[in-house]
């Protein structure tokens, strides 16, 4: 501190008139004067004005007398103390007598107090008005982790704003903003100014997809961007207006809660205005699942039309709840709840809806659906469960066309509980069931089962046999139609053979079950009123000889195959049942039966399996099925449809073929023995010709009583890569009547989808008549679906 103190006096001394004008002190390790050219070089220390508001730091000075300026070089700081900045820089010029700093270099500006720090490589400081400038690219970040650029700025001390220009600007949450001029508070990291462009982030949303808000004028900060005249949509960017947008007086977005909000909004589809909202908000692209409304929609149920306003309600976040009025233009209304709830163990659904309708008695429904894991030791997985379905009326589910995720028949209902366990060679699974068949009168809609038992239990092999055995239980006790009541209890010991290839090629294995049944009856159709105990087995060996061939394009598989079945001639009679048998199932053990008996006699399944496939395109061109079933004895006893108790039975086929992208069929087919006469055959075809593709669904069925057939034709039109028109139908072909058509035209984009549909359909059941309706169908991504009424009314 002497040396430099020394060196103070010196130049004090020596250069006295010199610091007095020129208000520069020195504190360095090194001075050199050279008087002849009015030069001071000095190394290593900083340069300090009079009033000591200004200290420059460098490796080197060098100050002009003649100039009146200093200059500063290598490892340059230079800190403005009464406004807490610092500015490192390569080399600087400091003009006394104009007050005023030329910096370049490597500059990095930090504000001590806000913690914001500029790069850029030059800048110019005005002493005088406190005014720190620049015309080249900068770059800003925060004490929030915001980062900002800009092609040229002015940073006002006095005020602590900094202007830019050309501002873009990325926050820690993803959006990216854009404004041609802004203005930064230093004090408070307020960004205010004008023609806003917002990119938001669409993690959420479809690559596709670019949300973006855009307005005249915008103020931004740390928890909320503020914009007026603003825009919104999700539409990917193109030439012109985008295909949907939200216009509004003010939009605010919300960072902290993610929320988009809006006054005085209007919904508005190529220009076209669809809604106006006097208040209106929705969550932002970011967000999964937030509280809000969800986009309203007309619709029409049978005959009425009717306003949906959702409401979406995240109460945690694991459950939430989705409330779905019903607003019909007569005096009625539908209050549906949905109510969903995930635990690390558990599962919770509901469903509570009411019906309201002037001068008729209320109709309601009641969904429930809860599963609950537990740990138990013994066991690898262990489950609970519990469904409630109920409905006040027969028709009212179908008639208002009301969906919910719990219930996947409307016409039968199901109501159970129970729980099952299961290890590695265990499994328990114990269940009370109710079905409700709402097509049946009061009396005989209902089948109990109270309870049903099912056990399977993998058993060690101690035998010299290779494969596997198990053993299969199940206990029930069902009563249906108002007065028939059984009693099952089936016991399977199950053996499946490992599969062995032989030197000659063949693959071969062999299983065989042992089944024990009880059934007691009273009022069965099936069983006689009695207790009836049954012991028999069936003993099942298939043998397969697959031969393949190939080239340089195709590869050919033929498989002959056969199946021998033993067992005892006794089968109990059930000629009156059916049982559909195809190629998929004739080598089943359980083809012709139920759970409760086996089949018996002694019969021979054989067939063949024949593949064709392009291994250039790895595609199978043609696949062929065919087998027959011959038996040694007839057996009267069994389903007479496909002929399975006769000696041969019916001739099953399948064949699908595929030769190119233009056309696609498969056929499955059931042909009585002497050719006379198609028991079943199910025809399906595709052709696809550049943007033309039609599809058509034959079934002819006449192996029960209740013969059904039809025909039906769903046919496509891509018009271009948004535009499609299809046109569906079914006839059926028992009673020669159409059962509906469906026409449709639909644009479809990246965040719009908008169709026109016509539908007529006949069904007629008790108070459901046949309708006809024309509806026009709009899908905003992300908000949803929604409908028109139906303009035939």
């Amino acid at each position: 501190m002497k040396n430099k103190l020394k060196i103070f006096i010196f130049c004090f001394l020596s250069l006295s008139n010199l610091v007095y004008a020129e208000d520069i002190l020195f504190e360095t390790k090194n001075i050199e004067i050279l008087k002849d050219k009015n030069l001071i070089i000095a190394k290593e220390g900083k340069a300090v004005t009079l009033d000591k508001d200004i200290e420059i730091y460098a490796s080197t000075f060098e100050y002009s007398q003649d100039q009146n300026t200093l200059k500063s070089v290598g490892n340059g700081l230079a800190k403005l103390k009464s406004d807490n900045i610092e500015i490192k820089f390569d080399k600087s010029i400091y003009n006394i007598q104009n007050k005023s700093i030329d910096i370049s270099g490597n500059i990095e500006i930090k504000n001590l107090k806000n913690k914001i720090i500029i790069l850029t490589n030059q800048v110019e400081y005005n002493e005088n008005i406190k005014l720190i400038s620049s015309d080249s690219e900068i770059i800003i970040k925060d004490e929030l982790n915001n980062s900002y650029s800009a092609d040229k700025f002015y940073y006002d001390l006095n005020r602590r704003i900094i202007k830019v220009s050309n501002l873009n600007m990325r926050d820690q949450q993803g959006n990216h903003l854009h404004s041609p001029l802004a203005y930064i508070n230093t004090d408070t990291g307020n960004i205010f100014g004008k023609d806003i462009d917002l990119n938001l982030d669409n993690s959420s949303l479809n690559n596709k997809n670019e949300p973006r808000l855009k307005g005249n004028s915008f103020v931004n900060n740390e928890f909320v961007t503020e914009i007026k005249k603003g825009v919104f949509t999700t539409c990917k960017k193109r030439d012109g207006c985008p295909p949907w947008q939200i216009s509004a007086e003010e939009v605010s977005h919300d960072k902290k809660g993610k929320i988009i909000n809006y006054k005085n909004a209007l919904l508005t589809v190529y220009d076209i205005p669809v809604f106006y909202f006097p208040r209106f908000f929705h969550p932002d692209p970011t967000v999964n699942r937030k509280s809000g409304f969800l986009i309203p929609t007309f619709q029409s149920s049978n005959s009425d039309n009717y306003l949906k306003v959702p409401y979406f309600f995240a109460i945690a976040e694991n459950k939430d709840l989705t409330f779905k009025p019903r607003l019909y233009n007569s005096e009625k209304i539908l209050l549906q709840n949905e109510y969903r709830q995930v635990n690390s163990k558990s599962n919770l659904k509901a469903d509570i809806g009411l019906f309201l309708e002037e001068k008729k008695d209320s109709k309601s429904h009641l969904f429930y659906d809860y599963a609950k894991s537990f740990d138990l030791k013994s066991f690898k997985d262990s489950k609970y469960f519990f469904k409630l379905q109920r409905t006040s009326n027969d028709t009212y589910l179908r008639k208002n066309k009301i969906k919910s995720e719990i219930v996947v028949d409307d016409d039968v209902l199901e109501n159970s509980t129970g729980f099952s366990l299961s290890s590695g060679d265990f499994s328990l699974n114990l269940e009370t069931t109710i079905y409700e068949d709402l097509n049946k009168n009061d009396h005989d809609r209902f089948d109990y089962i109270l309870p049903k038992i099912d056990i399977l239990k993998k058993i060690d092999n101690k035998t010299r046999l290779n494969g596997d055995f198990s053993f299969k239980s199940q206990a029930l006790i069902r009563n249906y139609d108002t007065n028939v009541y059984e009693k099952n209890n089936i016991n399977d010991l199950i053996f499946n053979s490992n599969s062995q290839i032989t030197q000659k090629g063949f693959f071969n294995n062999y299983k065989f079950i042992v089944k024990n049944t009880n059934i007691e009856s009273e009022n069965s159709e099936e069983f006689e009123n009695e207790t009836n105990h049954y012991l028999s087995g069936i003993l099942q060996y298939n043998s397969s000889y697959p031969l393949i061939k190939k080239n340089k394009r195709y590869e050919e598989i033929f498989k002959p195959k056969i199946s021998f079945n033993i067992a005892p001639n006794y089968t109990r009679d059930i000629s009156n049942k059916n049982f559909r048998i195809d190629t998929n199932n004739v080598y089943s053990l359980t083809r012709t039966t139920d759970n409760n008996f086996i089949e018996g006699g002694t019969s021979i399944i054989y067939g063949t399996d024949y593949s064709l496939i392009d291994s250039r395109k790895a595609r199978e061109v043609l696949n062929l099925k065919l087998a027959n079933n011959f038996r040694f004895k007839e057996n009267k006893d069994l389903p007479g449809d496909n002929q399975i108790g006769e000696q041969f039975s019916n001739i099953f086929g399948e064949v699908s073929y595929t030769p190119n992208e233009i056309i696609s069929v498969n056929y499955n087919t059931s042909i009585k023995n002497s050719f006379s006469e198609l028991s079943y055959e199910k025809l399906t075809t595709e052709f696809k010709i550049n943007n033309f593709v039609t599809e058509f669904d034959y079934l002819n069925e006449n192996i029960t009583n209740d013969k059904s057939s039809y025909l039906y034709n769903k046919t496509s039109y891509l018009i271009d890569d948004s535009n499609q028109l299809s046109f569906s139908t079914r006839e059926n072909k028992t009673t020669n009547l159409t059962e509906y058509y469906n026409l449709m035209y639909q644009y479809k984009n990246d965040c719009l989808a908008a169709s026109i549909e016509y539908n007529k359909d006949y069904y007629d059941d008790r108070d459901l008549k046949p309708v006809e309706s024309v509806f026009f169908k709009l899908t905003i991504i992300p908000f949803g679906e929604a409908s028109s009424p139906n303009l035939r009314n």
